[in-house]
C-alpha cells in the first residue's frame, strides 16, 4: 500500500511539472512574437550641415520614389509603397510563383546640438503568389540595405554640394 502512494505522488509531480513547462513555453512564445510588430530597421547619421540643406538633399535622394507625406516643418518624409518582385522568395520549381514585395521609407530630419540628425526606417511587406496568402501583405524584417543605399545617396548629394564651387 505504501508503495502505491509513492508512485502516485511521483506521477502527480511529473504531470504537474509537465503542465508548468507547457504553459511556460506557450506564454514565452507569445511574448517573443509580440516584440517585433514593426519589423523595421533603422539607419541614422549626424551631418554638419544646416537642417534646410539636409532636407533638400533628402528630397533629392528620394527622386524617382513617389512621396506620400512631405512635412518640412516637422522634418518628416514618408514615401508611397514601391512594389516589385522578391529576389529571395519563390514558390518552387513546379509553381514558378514569384512573391511580390513592397517597401516604403520613413525619413526623419531633426536639428540636434548644432548638427542635423537623419534617421531612415524602411517598412517591407511581401505577398505570396497564390492561395489565401495572395490577398494579404505580411510584414518582414528589413536587412538594412535599402536604408543604407538611401543614406549613401544622401551623403553623396551633400558631399557634392560641398565640393562644387559656387
Amino acid at each position: 500500500m505504501k508503495y502505491e502512494r509513492v508512485s502516485n505522488t511521483r506521477y502527480s509531480i511529473i504531470l504537474g511539472l509537465l503542465a508548468v513547462a507547457i504553459v511556460t513555453v506557450n506564454f514565452t512564445g507569445c511574448a517573443a512574437r509580440g516584440r517585433s510588430l514593426r519589423n523595421m530597421a533603422t539607419v541614422s547619421r549626424y551631418f554638419d550641415r544646416d537642417t534646410d540643406t539636409v532636407w533638400d538633399a533628402v528630397i533629392q535622394s528620394a527622386e524617382g520614389i513617389p512621396i506620400e507625406i512631405q512635412d518640412k516643418e516637422n522634418g518628416f518624409l514618408r514615401t508611397q509603397w514601391v512594389k516589385g518582385w522578391s529576389a529571395k522568395r519563390t514558390s518552387g520549381l513546379l509553381l514558378e510563383g514569384k512573391w511580390q514585395e513592397r517597401y516604403r521609407l520613413f525619413v526623419k530630419v531633426t536639428n540636434d546640438q548644432n548638427k542635423t540628425y537623419v534617421s531612415i526606417h524602411t517598412q517591407i511587406e511581401e505577398k505570396a503568389p497564390g492561395g489565401s496568402q495572395a490577398y494579404r501583405w505580411n510584414r518582414t524584417p528589413s536587412d538594412g540595405m535599402i536604408e543604407k543605399e538611401f543614406l549613401e545617396r544622401l551623403e553623396n548629394i551633400l558631399n557634392n554640394q560641398v565640393n562644387t564651387p559656387q
